[in-house]
C-alpha cells in the first residue's frame, strides 16, 4: 500500500496546480472551495488545512492553531494545547506532491506535520462539527442530525 500521499503521487499528472484532499469517511458541512480560495490567495503557504475547535469532543484533537496558521499537527498527543482537529479537507499545491519520491509509501499526515513545522500550512476555521460516517454508529448520528428540526 502506498498510503494516501503515495497514492496521490501516483496520480500526479492528473492534479491541478491546487487541489483538495478530503476524507472519504466524513460528512463536512462547510464550503469545500474555501480552503482552495485561501490557498490561491496566499503565496506564503503550500497548504490550507480546515480545522475545527474540537477540544477532544468528537475525536482526539490533533492541531494547535493561532487562527491563521497550523502551528503543530500530531495525532494522539494528549497535550491540552491541541484543541482543534483536522476537519478532513486540506488544499495543497501540486508541487508538494511532486516533491515526493514516485512509488514510495507515504502517509498524508507526514505532509501535514512537515508543512506545519515549516510554517507553510495555513488554517481555515470550520464552524460546524464534522460527522464521521465510516461506521454504522457514525452514520446513524448523521442521519439523526439531518432529520432533526432546525434549531
Amino acid at each position: 500500500m502506498l498510503g494516501t500521499a503515495g497514492a496521490i503521487r501516483g496520480a500526479l499528472d492528473l492534479l491541478a496546480p491546487t487541489f483538495l484532499v478530503t476524507y472519504g469517511d466524513s460528512y463536512l458541512p462547510f464550503d469545500y472551495a474555501a480552503p482552495l480560495r485561501e490557498l490561491d490567495a496566499h503565496t506564503d503557504c503550500d497548504g490550507v488545512m480546515s480545522v475545527f475547535k474540537n477540544d477532544g469532543k468528537w475525536d482526539p484533537s490533533n492541531v494547535v492553531t493561532d487562527g491563521a496558521w497550523v502551528l503543530r499537527y500530531e495525532k494522539g498527543n494528549p497535550d491540552p494545547a491541541f484543541d482543534h482537529i483536522d476537519y478532513g479537507a486540506i488544499a495543497v499545491r501540486r508541487e508538494v506532491i511532486a516533491a515526493l519520491p514516485a512509488g514510495q509509501a507515504s502517509g498524508f499526515d507526514a505532509i501535514q506535520r512537515e508543512l506545519a513545522r515549516k510554517k507553510r500550512l495555513r488554517a481555515h476555521l470550520a464552524h460546524a462539527r464534522f460527522f464521521e460516517i465510516g461506521s454504522p454508529e457514525g452514520l446513524a448520528t448523521l442521519e439523526r442530525h439531518l432529520q432533526a428540526p432546525p434549531s
